[in-house]
């Protein structure tokens, strides 16, 4: 069974125990029933939800982040029209295998502002984007800071 649907039973469990209906009571047992299942999981050794709801909450709040990160950058190129855009275009070699994988994270690149998915190669490895302005960095930091940040966060939560 889903880790997140026993998390809500197990809420719902708590809520019907305790006999009270508030956003904080179900808070709390939300959480219990996230402990008792990480509690769990590290008894059996087997690796599931608990683990894989830190790791999606790291790859939202790193997005987040991310996403924080280039309004700001975009913002300032438009505020300041005399500074001169180095507009690029990088391939980005996959460790993404599944049509799945592949399309989150071509969506989250592109959702990104300053830059867009714009082709995947016929074998599939290597994603190609466009960015608006590559700063001082220089492509290879670009292809890392993707390849590192959002493709191993988002890796680790699909698999």
């Amino acid at each position: 069974m889903n880790g997140l649907l026993v998390n809500l039973v197990l809420t719902l469990s708590w809520v019907m125990v305790t006999g009270v209906f508030t956003f904080v009571n179900i808070l709390i047992g939300f959480l219990l029933g996230y402990g008792v299942l990480a509690i769990t999981q590290q008894v059996t050794g087997r690796p599931g939800y608990a683990g894989k709801l830190v790791k999606t909450l790291s790859l939202v709040a790193f997005f987040a982040y991310e996403l924080f990160l280039a309004n700001i950058r975009l913002a300032i190129d438009v505020i300041r029209p005399n500074e001169r855009l180095r507009p690029a275009i990088v391939a980005v070699p996959l460790s993404a295998r599944t049509d799945l994988e592949i399309t989150i994270l071509a969506n989250l690149i592109t959702l990104t502002p300053g830059s867009t998915s714009i082709e995947l190669s016929d074998d599939r490895k290597t994603l190609w984007v466009h960015l608006v302005d590559i700063e001082d960095s220089s492509l290879e930091e670009v292809r890392n800071e993707i390849k590192r940040g959002l493709e191993r966060r988002l890796l680790d939560v699909m698999r």
